[in-house]
């Protein structure tokens, strides 16, 4: 494909977060609709609550 047809897309996402796989899914999606467009995922890590420890928190007691 041609420059003119290629576009970077970065996208800054939580692994863990459901919205964030939802919108996952929703970008797959809309790069299958654009077929004779490349498109190049970059992604990026963020930690929705960086505080929480690595074994997790009571959900009662975090709200």
């Amino acid at each position: 494909m041609s420059e003119l047809n290629a576009i970077t897309v970065d996208v800054v996402s939580d692994v863990v977060c459901p919205w964030c796989f939802i919108g996952q899914k929703r970008l797959d999606r809309a790069i299958a609709a654009v077929g004779d467009v490349d498109v190049h995922v970059r992604w990026r890590p963020f930690q929705l609550d960086p505080t929480i420890p690595p074994e997790g928190k009571d959900r009662r007691e975090y709200m």
